[in-house]
């Protein structure tokens, strides 16, 4: 590493370390602003946590966990985060397979595609609202046992009803960890330091549907369809075995815990009524959120859109790459490389650049006399850029991929372009819902990865016949519209979210 290298990484680190010092002085007391030093009175009292949320210097807190702790804890959610997302892409190598096996259709095969990840629709409605009623871990727990159960059922299903329905369950309680995971990692960080943990949890959310089709070419071609299935089990099962080792991070149910030990009287049960009682309002925070909330409405249609395309694009990607261009199944799945090298790049741009450009904003947000950062400081940076590069890469994808004249490189890099821009995007957005929300942050993320998931799901059934009927070029010229219609987004949230915070019931103002 160059001097120059690293006097910039110790000044990002001081500046993240100094920004973290004001986020705890701000949380414990009040700070001085001026040059002398302003002699508290003792008869000011600390100021009240947020309800359920642990003290700053809480030995209980999460934040207080050491780094290594953070690392490893962050690094099984996320690698079982990459399992889920690796599986409902990895299926598709098995379709023709499972056509001639089972005697059904193509539209029936990719129903496989589609019934995972509707079933992350289903999914977050419950386990977001139930990991803030009973905590993360139970949470986990439960889904990871039958998340690896009904994988298993799925390689060993003797009917395409069965082995569907299996996918579905598969979907359905899989979506616990690519929901709750976020709401995880903002339980132990602090924004200033949340970027990096958030970045590894996108190249797993996303990365996984691009490294399924590359490695599940080769397994499918070399060792058939049954070993394809049982090797998503196997990653399935070993994974969750890794998530049931992970600590409770909820504060409230911490909190909770805590009084139950320290408390003598016995802790009272909460009667049947009650628990349906709160179980229904919590049930019911996801669809508050989406239809009453603009902030996650609008985010969680942007997002849905791009979630939509991504999905769409891998059934459609076979029409360019094996009908068009003539490339054998093997060297097919080697092209997602490309989407899967966007993601890296834009995940390492975000680490180098967005680090700076978070920075920045918390500064100028603190010396201009804000208490806390304002969520609108992850939107700053590469956001609007990546925003702009989105319809960019489809429009170059759109004119080059289905000319053979052309050489392969060129649609590879809209690939790569396309993967890159949907990083910066996300990784930008995720987080402003957690700093937006912070406790209901789950049901937030609930309502937007149900609304994902329900278009992505549907996108690989139609955009087959939209790619033969309406050609290549028409077809993603098409979303590329779309993605053009959705990229000032973030700079109106930059410019606007704070008063839309301020009127939110449920979105923290200062936040």
């Amino acid at each position: 590493m160059s001097d120059s290298t690293a006097s910039q990484t110790t000044t990002l680190e001081k500046s993240a370390a100094a920004v973290d010092d004001d986020l705890e002085k701000q949380e414990r007391g009040p700070v001085s602003r001026g040059a002398a030093a302003v002699e508290p009175e003792p008869a000011v009292a600390k100021p009240s946590l947020p309800p359920g949320r642990l003290a700053p210097d809480d030995p209980l807190n999460p934040i207080n966990w050491s780094t290594k702790k953070k690392i490893l804890v962050d690094f099984v959610l996320n690698i079982w985060v990459l399992s889920l997302t690796y599986s409902s892409t990895a299926y598709v190598a098995s379709v023709p397979a499972l056509m001639r096996r089972f005697n059904s259709s193509q539209t029936v095969g990719l129903l496989g595609v589609t019934l995972t990840v509707l079933g992350f629709a289903a999914g977050p409605l419950l386990f977001g609202p139930s990991s803030e009623i009973y905590g993360r871990r139970p949470v986990y727990l439960a889904c990871g046992v039958l998340y690896s159960a009904f994988a298993i059922g799925v390689a060993f299903a003797d009917s395409m009803s069965s082995l569907l329905f299996f996918r579905f369950v598969v979907g359905l309680f899989g979506s616990a960890q690519i929901n709750n995971v976020p709401a995880s990692i903002g339980d132990f960080t602090v924004p200033a330091n949340r970027g990096p943990y958030s970045i590894i949890y996108a190249i797993c959310a996303f990365g996984g549907p691009a490294l399924g089709p590359l490695s599940s070419s080769f397994v499918e071609t070399e060792a058939g369809y049954r070993w394809n299935l049982r090797v998503i089990a196997i990653f399935c099962t070993l994974t969750s075995l890794l998530a049931a080792f992970v600590p409770e991070s909820h504060h409230p149910t911490l909190a909770r815990h805590r009084a139950e030990k320290e408390s003598s009287e016995p802790v009272a049960r909460k009667s049947v009524a009650d628990v349906v009682r709160v179980y229904k309002g919590a049930l019911s925070r996801p669809f508050i959120f989406l239809f009453t909330e603009p902030i996650v409405a609008i985010i969680s249609l942007y997002l849905a859109v791009l979630y939509g395309i991504l999905y769409g694009f891998f059934p459609a990607f076979s029409v360019v790459w094996i009908e068009i261009r003539g490339f054998s199944q093997q060297s097919f799945g080697l092209t997602y490389i490309a989407l899967g090298l966007g993601f890296l790049i834009g995940a390492m741009a975000i680490a180098l650049l967005g680090g700076k450009s978070y920075m920045r904003a918390a500064k100028k947000a603190l010396e201009g006399g804000d208490t806390t950062v304002p969520a609108e400081a992850r939107l700053s940076g590469l956001t609007p850029f990546g925003a702009v590069l989105a319809p960019v890469s489809l429009f170059l994808f759109a004119w080059t991929a289905p000319f053979p004249s052309v050489h392969w490189i060129v649609p590879c890099l809209a690939e790569a372009l396309f993967g890159c821009s949907m990083i910066m995007i996300f990784t930008s957005f995720i987080p402003y819902l957690i700093d937006s929300y912070q406790m209901h942050a789950a049901s937030a993320l609930a309502a937007g990865m149900a609304s994902r998931a329900l278009i992505g799901s549907v996108f690989p059934l139609f955009t087959l016949p939209m790619y033969h009927n309406l050609t290549v070029q028409g077809a993603t010229s098409l979303f590329a519209g779309i993605a053009c219609l959705c990229a000032p987004i973030p700079v109106i949230f930059a410019r606007y979210g704070p008063g839309l915070r301020s009127r939110s019931r449920y979105a923290a103002a200062n936040r």
